[in-house]
């Protein structure tokens, strides 16, 4: 679609629409959502459908928080090409980690790790102990995956789908 059919079915300015290009090529570096022409007398900017539904679906959406707007969006892509690919679902896995575990699997502090899990038991007790230690079940650790740790959840969830890019446009 052209810039401009782009920026009239979204009722966007051109600034709000430079700013939306900004966030996407900060998630979605590897896309290639838009292409650049040189037309008769100037550039001509087209943008790729997908880019068109991800700033309606998730961009300019403002129903609900940014990146679980995002998650959605993904996984729907995801889900899409898994079929395209007849490949099925992949669902990772979770172990049951105690507060140490956590601060290896995320990467995070311990203090950040103790606020998640407090956060978390206010929506579900995912806790359990083994040989006097706090484990997080495997749906505690699923749950703090992708409500908490969102911003890492992403990167997996666009390294999996880059990859599955990468198997369509060999069977292209």
């Amino acid at each position: 679609m052209y810039r401009n059919d782009v920026e009239r079915k979204l009722g966007v300015s051109e600034e709000r629409l430079n700013h939306a290009i900004k966030v996407m090529e900060k998630y979605h570096y590897f896309e290639n959502w838009i292409w650049y022409r040189l037309g008769p007398t100037d550039l001509i900017v087209l943008f790729n459908l997908e880019f068109v539904n991800w700033l309606n679906k998730v961009y300019f959406n403002k129903n609900g928080f940014f990146l679980d707007r995002e998650i959605h969006f993904l996984n729907a892509k995801i889900k899409d090409l898994e079929n395209e690919l007849g490949i099925s679902h992949y669902e990772k896995n979770y172990p049951y980690l105690n507060v140490k575990e956590l601060q290896e699997y995320f990467d995070k502090s311990n203090s950040s790790i103790l606020k998640a899990i407090e956060r978390m038991n206010k929506k579900t007790d995912c806790k359990c102990y083994r040989e006097g230690k706090l484990y997080i079940t495997p749906i505690g650790v699923k749950w703090l995956d992708q409500n908490y740790y969102r911003k890492s959840y992403i990167k997996e969830l666009l390294n999996y789908k880059k990859i599955l890019n990468e198997k369509e446009n060999k069977n292209d």
